[in-house]
């Protein structure tokens, strides 16, 4: 029983995305926030029991980052659509997860393992709380979107090493089997 723990966590992260949505379109921030932060504490949960626990699974590997990005995804995207953000932020996150995805992709095929790096751990902390903050503080839209530009400026920094790490590997062929995403 134990070792289905982790991944229930994450299968309910993804199950308070509609919670979040339904808020957020009826201009509830705080409680959408609040969601929001437990959806984010789930993740930390779940990752530190699955490691604590022994019980890393392949469906935590695959779900895990997907539930963190549909909810980001959905917060970000729903910002926008409520006038909170500008829906640049909105475009460079998808062309940022769409290059993260194709990356992911291509070093499966090579039998490569993917996990995240603290650069990509801290450009996530903050992702969020720009989302967070703003909306328990009900910061004016200006300091929202100051907020998301850093937080994105962060995104893509953490792509960047990502992709400078993924050629080292390619043109390197280094025999390791993990690769840190």
């Amino acid at each position: 029983m134990k070792k289905h723990i982790p991944n229930v966590i994450t299968v309910l992260r993804v199950a308070f995305i509609p919670a979040f949505v339904v808020f957020m379109l009826r201009h509830e921030f705080v409680t959408a926030a609040f969601i929001f932060l437990f959806a984010g504490l789930s993740d930390i949960l779940d990752g530190y029991l699955a490691r604590k626990w022994k019980v890393v699974s392949t469906f935590g590997k695959l779900m895990d980052p997907l539930a963190d990005k549909a909810l980001q995804i959905s917060a970000i995207l729903l910002l926008c659509i409520v006038g909170k953000l500008y829906f640049a932020f909105i475009i460079l996150l998808f062309i940022k997860e769409a290059l993260m995805i194709w990356g992911s992709y291509l070093l499966y095929k090579k039998k490569f393992v993917a996990f995240a790096t603290w650069y990509g751990k801290v450009a996530t902390l903050l992702l969020n709380s720009a989302i967070f903050w703003p909306l328990v503080l009900n910061l004016n839209n200006i300091w929202f979107n100051a907020l998301m530009a850093v937080a994105m400026a962060a995104e893509l920094v953490a792509l960047v090493l990502y992709t400078v790490r993924y050629f080292k590997l390619k043109n390197h062929q280094e025999s390791e089997n993990e690769f840190s995403l």
